[in-house]
């Protein structure tokens, strides 16, 4: 079939609305024993009308994904915003991370045995986390250069630091959300951060 697109602003509503009630069946059943027919069903649409726009229930669950993720890191880097010392932002981004992951604890229930399993995805999620973290990160460790409030590296560093630091994070991550069925533990982590740190 193909795309005539005669109204764009449309087809953006429908394609959200086919998201958002993939994402609602995604969580209620997992990626496996979710169909197109289910997703076609929760969004009021034909299963062709699905197909029109994606090609399988797996590019839905990678988009579903995506836009939790791009969701979390955007209300981390809004938590750090307003601070002014770089060593309380990379605390906040850390603190907020967990806790915008908290709150989506129940995706992640559903979804962690889909990641468990499928180790395309989680190197694929991995990358595309990474890149973008560390683009952040390297921004506020220049900041803290550039204010003398890191000394203990410089100029040269940053990469490798930015590097360093999402790696931790990602470890946290990994521990916290995949490893792990005790979300008590995130809470606590959280608190270890912002008291220790």
């Amino acid at each position: 079939m193909s795309k005539k697109t005669i109204n764009p602003k449309k087809d953006e509503l429908i394609k959200a609305a086919i998201i958002e009630a993939a994402r609602r069946v995604f969580q209620k059943w997992g990626l496996k024993k979710s169909t197109m027919e289910d997703i076609a069903e929760e969004a009021g649409k034909g299963k062709s009308t699905l197909y029109y726009y994606f090609k399988s229930k797996e590019e839905i669950f990678d988009i579903v994904l995506r836009g939790e993720t791009d969701r979390i890191l955007a209300n981390a880097k809004a938590a750090v915003e307003h601070e002014p010392e770089t060593k309380e932002k990379l605390k906040k981004y850390i603190i907020s991370t967990l806790t915008e992951m908290r709150k989506n604890a129940n995706v992640y229930s559903i979804v962690r045995g889909e990641i468990k399993g499928n180790k395309l995805l989680i190197e694929k999620l991995k990358k595309e986390l990474i890149v973008r973290e560390e683009s952040f990160v390297r921004g506020l460790f220049r900041d803290g250069i550039r204010t003398k409030e890191l000394k203990f590296i410089n100029a040269d560093e940053i990469d490798i630091a930015a590097k360093a630091f999402v790696g931790i994070l990602a470890a946290l991550d990994l521990y916290l959300f995949v490893e792990t069925e005790d979300f008590g533990q995130i809470d606590i982590t959280a608190k270890l951060i912002s008291n220790i740190i």
